[in-house]
């Protein structure tokens, strides 16, 4: 496999758990991605499903209310919608740097778009989307304008991805919401005996931050709520995976990503169930609990 990365920089994602890449998208890449959100709120379908990060409310594009446009969102999974955004999120240069990462074929899972800071709870994305081999899942954070303290940057905790993960009493990595006090308490523990330090994340338009599954993250306080935060995060899974829980991933160009249903909203019946296999979760069943994160 040819490699893209260096070795200072295998070496300091070995140690940290991110990389920055300043300036890495091109102002092409940020407008298409622009246009998409833009088409999203002009030309609704019944596809994209959004959540109100006001109300708490989630549901789809189309029928929003007009007095409810000006809150603010996280809208879902363009890359479902929009071929265009599946090829920036999953261009050449992005999946070879996945592959040496994950030692595996990267294959995009979801997307999430967040005009402004998500003022998220510390978290690990392994919580939610969980992969089935630890470790088997990266995410990458595309921003789309520069971004300044008071806006509510992303933060993050270098080297907290080597902490142990918690296991949670039915013996899965996946967050089981009774125990989640016991897992920040003993994330908040673990920050503390390993003297690990918050760092903000004040990105220049174009920048890419990749990070792994277990680094230690969330979204820091909006001190001023006019200031925006635009953003797009992108998940991934493994090929191998993918195809080991009974899906079969779509390529785009020399990369690939998870074909399936839209986010669920509250009156939705519950979406079928892939043929059945003992001891797994589904790809779904494990991408559903996703809520506003990054």
């Amino acid at each position: 496999m040819p490699t893209v990365l260096s070795a200072q920089q295998r070496a300091f994602w070995n140690d940290n758990g991110f990389l920055v890449v300043p300036g890495f998208f091109e102002e092409h890449d940020t407008e298409v991605v622009a246009r998409a959100l833009e088409r999203t709120w002009n030309e609704p379908t019944g596809s994209v499903v959004v959540d109100d990060l006001v109300t708490g409310r989630r549901q789809r594009a189309v029928d929003v209310p007009e007095a409810d446009r000006s809150h603010p969102f996280k809208v879902n999974d363009l890359y479902l919608e929009f071929e265009e955004v599946r090829r920036v999120c999953m261009s050449e240069r992005v999946s070879a740097m996945l592959r040496e990462l994950l030692a595996d074929e990267p294959v995009l899972i979801n997307t999430l778009n967040l005009e402004y800071g998500s003022q998220q709870a510390d978290h690990v994305d392994s919580l939610y989307m969980t992969p089935r081999t630890q470790g088997g899942l990266t995410a990458t954070w595309m921003a789309l304008e520069d971004v300044v303290a008071d806006a509510g940057p992303l933060r993050y905790y270098p080297g907290s991805h080597h902490i142990d993960q918690y296991r949670f009493a039915n013996g899965e990595y996946h967050a089981l919401d009774p125990e989640m006090p016991q897992w920040a308490e003993y994330m908040a523990d673990s920050v503390e005996r390993k003297g690990l330090e918050e760092t903000r994340f004040l990105a220049k338009k174009g920048d890419l931050f990749i990070w792994h599954a277990h680094l230690l993250h969330g979204g820091s306080e909006i001190c001023n709520p006019a200031l925006t935060r635009n953003s797009l995060v992108s998940h991934f899974w493994t090929k191998t995976d993918t195809k080991a829980l009974g899906h079969e991933p779509r390529p785009v160009g020399d990369a690939f990503w998870l074909e399936r249903p839209p986010q669920p909203v509250p009156e939705d019946p519950a979406p079928a169930a892939p043929e059945p296999k003992p001891a797994k979760r589904s790809l779904w069943d494990r991408l559903r609990t996703v809520t506003a994160r990054d």
